[in-house]
């Protein structure tokens, strides 16, 4: 991703957009091979903004959104590729932002196909239209340059690229949660030597571990809140949540079996197959049945929060940003419970912990500029 793409302005527009109607944007996803058969790695193609929109039930519903400032491809084919592109990565819609204008019967053609063809300009007046707000910049994530300087972490340093990679592309495109869950503990372990709180640069990583991990238990927490019965014994309850984490009963029994096998031969006891920091897991878990539908509302003001670790202090911007947080009283809570788990599942330094309260707590202060 170069910040001098021309395509930059477009992506930033889709951006403002998503954060001005509630929807978590993601920026230049990687689309990967359902699966890697050669030792030569290769991707499809990479989505310009993805943006994920929660629902009250927990279901998420992703739109794509495809920026093209040159005109190689005629308006109706683009709409054609989007939907291509759409079927594959489970996207519901596809905003095309073109520099020509599509036809009449081009831009009617492919709303069958759930594709709506915007030149840049019709896409503003469509965005105001659609939400007042789309016009406030006073938002750290609303400015791409920000999101350059984030990537441009994982483009560094090479031991965290697989982290960048797989919570700025796997995890927006993921549908079996659970496995995320599993995954994302294990690469933020397998890099936790490489974090330092004393950088403002890996805090803004830290507040996008806690989004990720928080976009993923926003869909397991609704699900397990179908079954779950507030007079349940604990000991109920941790069966049904360790079977769900790991892809069901029969799943869970097989990994078991075959971790007490491996433990035996070593001399080891057996054991139940269980999380990194299991126990607060199934506290938080349980903190976070209490109120399912809140969890999607931690998503963007975390966005923001990561991002303004990277970009300079603003007033206004702050006051949007604590304005967004002081919406529900779960927002925080929910953070802050979800990074007390974070840092001890994977061995974390705790001064991320420290500096992420105490930084929500000078947020909780502000007033109207």
């Amino acid at each position: 991703m170069a910040a001098l793409d021309k395509d930059t302005s477009q992506k930033e527009k889709a951006i403002r957009y998503c954060i001005s109607n509630g929807v978590l944007p993601y920026l230049e996803v990687v689309v990967n091979n359902v699966r890697e058969i050669t030792d030569v790695r290769t991707v499809i193609t990479d989505l310009d903004v993805l943006g994920l929109e929660i629902s009250r039930r927990g279901s998420i519903r992703r739109t794509l959104f495809d920026c093209k400032t040159v005109g190689k491809m005629s308006a109706i084919n683009r709409a054609f590729w989007a939907s291509g592109v759409m079927a594959y990565t489970g996207c519901e819609e596809s905003y095309v932002i073109l520099t020509k204008k599509a036809s009449e019967a081009h831009r009617v053609s492919a709303k069958t196909l759930n594709v709506h063809l915007f030149q840049e300009y019709d896409f503003d007046s469509y965005a105001e239209s659609a939400n007042i707000n789309y016009l406030d910049k006073k938002y750290y994530s609303a400015y791409i340059s920000a999101w350059h300087d984030y990537y441009k972490i994982f483009e560094r340093n090479e031991v965290l690229r697989p982290l960048g990679e797989y919570i700025n592309t796997r995890i927006p495109l993921e549908n079996d949660f659970a496995k995320a869950l599993r995954e994302l503990l294990g690469v933020i372990r397998l890099t936790k030597g490489e974090l330092n709180p004393e950088k403002k640069e890996h805090m803004a990583v830290y507040c996008s571990l806690i989004l990720s991990f928080l976009l993923i238990m926003t869909p397991i927490s609704s699900q397990i809140a179908d079954v779950f019965d507030p007079t349940m014994e604990q000991v109920e309850y941790e069966k049904i949540l360790r079977y769900y984490v790991w892809g069901g009963r029969d799943s869970y029994i097989q990994r078991r079996d075959l971790k007490n096998s491996v433990q035996e031969a070593s001399g080891a006891k057996k054991s139940e197959l269980e999380l990194p920091g299991w126990d607060r897991f199934v506290e938080l878990s349980r903190g976070l049945l209490e109120a399912p539908a809140e969890i999607g509302r931690t998503l963007i003001p975390c966005r923001d929060l990561s991002l303004r670790y990277l970009s300079t202090v603003d007033t206004h911007k702050d006051f949007q940003l604590a304005s967004g947080l002081k919406s529900s009283n779960r927002i925080t809570q929910f953070i802050i419970a979800a990074s007390s788990y974070i840092y001890t599942a994977a061995g974390l330094p705790k001064d991320f912990h420290n500096y992420l309260k105490e930084d929500l707590a000078k947020l909780s202060e502000i007033k109207s500029p």
